[in-house]
């Protein structure tokens, strides 16, 4: 169970910070629900049913301690993308609505390979692509204690160091 204060993460709505627990009625019952403030979006809070936040897949951010293996998989070699647009699609939303940050960053990683190598992205994959980002960016805002636009701007900058490197003098 989750308490006040906690940083979660859903797995496609992003992170958030649990603002408080507290018993609604619905159809004639009682129930827990959780109050989640979203950081990409400060003005919404989220309900989410205490006995459901197993079954929708929330779940705590990553300590400051498992960035490093984010970056990791940032700033690997990219994964092998299916040619075709629906499997390749399909591959990536998956991915995206797993709820697992490694898979998140493999998205973002593949896509922004992708976009260097062909040039630029189709709608839907640049649709997967900025989805991934506001994941990735969410979740490392919360476990570095920043905002998100300084996230998401790391984020980005170690993409570009990893696909776009200067060239050796």
């Amino acid at each position: 169970m989750f308490e006040a204060g906690d940083a979660i993460v859903h797995p496609v709505r992003g992170v958030g910070v649990v603002e408080r627990i507290e018993k609604r009625q619905w159809h004639g019952s009682s129930d827990l629900y959780y109050r989640i403030r979203l950081l990409s979006e400060q003005t919404t809070s989220l309900m989410v049913p205490v006995n459901a936040a197993e079954t929708l897949g929330l779940r705590r951010a990553i300590p400051p301690s498992k960035l490093k293996h984010v970056w990791r998989v940032l700033c690997a070699d990219p994964g092998m993308l299916p040619d075709n647009h629906k499997r390749r699609y399909e591959l990536l939303k998956g991915k995206l609505r797993g709820g697992d940050i490694l898979q998140v960053a493999e998205v973002v990683r593949d896509t922004a390979w992708r976009q260097e190598q062909e040039g630029r992205l189709t709608t839907v994959g640049k649709r997967l692509y900025k989805k991934g980002i506001g994941l990735l960016a969410g979740e490392i805002a919360a476990a570095q204690g920043v905002d998100l636009a300084a996230a998401e701007i790391e984020v980005r900058e170690r993409l570009k160091e990893r696909i776009s490197p200067t060239p050796a003098m």
